[in-house]
């Protein structure tokens, strides 16, 4: 059963649990194989909008299963003081991630993210208390949040987002 985001944040603070994490990622993973034959019957059907089908927003995805290497960037980058990037709306990091799936079937990709789904269910325990409750600023967001609710809303709005983009691309291509 899938809990909204609103409910995944622990009372007794605003920082998103590592319970609330894991939950969000295991509900992606069980969505993303809900749609696993229908995905596999129509990966080159195009979504509503944009340039991109439902492999590469499955290959998107793939890329960013494991939260835990946005994780560490993220801490790095503070920790150094380093500025981030230009923010070019990650097209070039999802054309890269793209690429990098070219030659994979849609079955190789769907096994690449369920594969990266478990590992970040076994890391997030790895995680300490110190750096889930990191404040980050991103380009793209304009206030600080903390860095567990980053990962929670990677693994609700952004993957929630996509995975629906992908079924309503293979409804309409009648997969």
């Amino acid at each position: 059963m899938q809990a909204s985001p609103d409910k995944l944040i622990g009372e007794e603070s605003s920082m998103a649990t590592r319970e609330a994490i894991v939950q969000a990622i295991r509900n992606a993973d069980a969505r993303g194989e809900a749609l696993r034959e229908r995905i596999i019957a129509a990966p080159e059907a195009p979504l509503a909008e944009g340039d991109w089908n439902v492999r590469d927003t499955l290959s998107h995805l793939a890329a960013r299963a494991n939260p835990l290497p946005l994780v560490e960037m993220v801490t790095a980058m503070a920790e150094s003081g380093a500025e981030p990037p230009p923010d070019d709306g990650g097209e070039a990091m999802n054309a890269q991630q793209i690429a990098e799936r070219a030659g994979m079937s849609a079955v190789e990709i769907l096994d690449e993210m369920h594969a990266a789904y478990e590992e970040a269910v076994t890391g997030i325990d790895g995680l300490d208390d110190e750096t889930l409750a990191r404040p980050v600023k991103l380009p793209v967001m304009p206030d600080e949040i903390q860095m567990s609710d980053l990962v929670l809303m990677s693994m609700t709005m952004h993957v929630e987002a996509h995975l629906g983009e992908i079924e309503a691309a293979l409804e309409t291509a009648g997969a």
